[in-house]
């Protein structure tokens, strides 16, 4: 009867769950939360790039509903921040008749800029001009209200793009991301400065360099992002990647095969997080967006089994199969309380829900203490012995020569 009700809960429980997942609880991200080790971060690449230009204000803007926002910025001849990716105007930029144009940004001014034409989504020749233009990174910072904005430059334009901010009081509204810079590097070119947020940075496959860019970042309470194309190297090692357990957030970008060339989608995603990555730079946010829907629907399905079996009386049971289910709602417990991937939560359910079912009622086995003999512990027992034959001479000796005394 017990099972039968448990059963009939679970599965009333289960179609609450998948009316959940039809419900999306995408939000925006602060800039607070990349220090945060609870939750996992979907930042937009170049922004909403599917519905706007890349780069532009209003991909920005639309992007801000999915979590995070990444852009590139330039520097321009006049020492301001534009939102291009690329050193070179031609893939992205066209003038008022639709013709591309083709200069250096840094030979142009913000004026000149903005005043030119963006083509639709990730550019190049066959992508047709739009009415969107160039933005500056103030328009950007103001489309993205406070959502956490991520902004990919060099060491070698920080002292610009910083100065720039500083002169409008909107350094504290992004994170700096560095192009190819060492944590060395980074660490040098940000020292002293206050308000600065950035993310530290290891592209590569070498272990002691990567646990020092590791230890850096996280001494200075910032995330780190974490690249390699090799998809079984140093990056995706437990021995790497169990900094991140306890403190501090581990970042993985989806685009041009830093992620250990795995796909822009959920198999690619679930493998991350399962790792322990959680900050995930994607071209396809509103995916990312629904694979954490989803998580978080398992999630709560797997704390609803944990409520319903945790008062499960054990003693008609045998031994191997409560200690099966005993272990399965341990673990359990223990995912809940803590970041993980759709597989986890649904490889733990279904463990839990397998240890439930085969419970088995019958006989305890009868537990018995077993010593093994072996030569420390012997002598172990006989060293206790002699001592406390010794110590059992000198208490009668002692109290032989205390009557004597009387």
């Amino acid at each position: 009867m017990t099972h039968k009700l448990l059963k009939s809960a679970s599965l009333a429980m289960l179609i609450v769950v998948i009316l959940g997942i039809f419900t999306t609880n995408a939000v925006a991200i602060d800039i607070d939360a990349f220090s945060d080790s609870e939750n996992i971060i979907c930042i937009s690449h170049r922004g909403d790039w599917h519905a706007y230009p890349e780069n532009s204000a209003e991909a920005v803007r639309s992007a801000t509903r999915y979590g995070a926002v990444s852009v590139d910025v330039r520097v321009t001849s006049d020492g301001r921040a534009v939102l291009l990716a690329d050193e070179t105007t031609d893939r992205m930029v066209t003038d008022a008749d639709g013709k591309t144009v083709s200069k250096n940004v840094s030979d142009m001014t913000l004026e000149e800029l903005t005043a030119l034409y963006l083509r639709a989504e990730n550019g190049g020749e066959d992508k047709p001009k739009t009415s969107y233009k160039v933005a500056s990174l103030e328009e950007a910072i103001n489309s993205a209200n406070g959502t956490a904005l991520v902004i990919n430059t060099s060491c070698d334009d920080f002292s610009a793009v910083y100065d720039y901010l500083k002169s409008l009081k909107l350094v504290d509204k992004v994170i700096f991301r560095f192009r190819n810079d060492s944590m060395s590097e980074i660490l040098l070119t940000t020292v002293g400065l206050e308000n600065v947020r950035f993310l530290g940075n290891y592209q590569g496959n070498i272990i002691f360099l990567a646990t020092s860019a590791v230890k850096k970042s996280l001494g200075r309470g910032m995330a780190i992002e974490l690249g390699s194309k090799n998809g079984n190297g140093v990056l995706y090692d437990e021995f790497l990647m169990s900094r991140f357990e306890s403190d501090g957030k581990a970042m993985v970008s989806m685009v041009g095969g830093r992620s250990g060339k795995r796909p822009d989608s959920e198999r690619g995603w679930d493998d991350l997080i399962t790792l322990g990555y959680t900050i995930i730079e994607t071209d396809y946010p509103e995916q990312l967006n629904g694979y954490l829907d989803r998580i978080e629907a398992e999630k709560k399905q797997l704390a609803y089994y944990v409520d319903m079996y945790k008062s499960t009386d054990m003693q008609p049971y045998t031994t191997d199969t409560e200690n099966a289910f005993t272990d399965a709602l341990s673990d359990a417990r223990k995912l809940i309380g803590k970041t993980g991937s759709l597989s986890e939560f649904q490889n733990s359910r279904h463990a839990l829900q397998s240890a439930y079912d085969n419970l088995t009622i019958g006989e305890k086995k009868a537990v018995t203490l077993k010593f093994d003999f072996t030569v420390g512990r012997i002598l172990a027992v006989v060293f206790v012995g002699a001592a406390f034959v010794v110590s059992q001479i000198l208490l009668y000796k002692r109290r032989d020569k205390n009557r004597k005394a009387q």
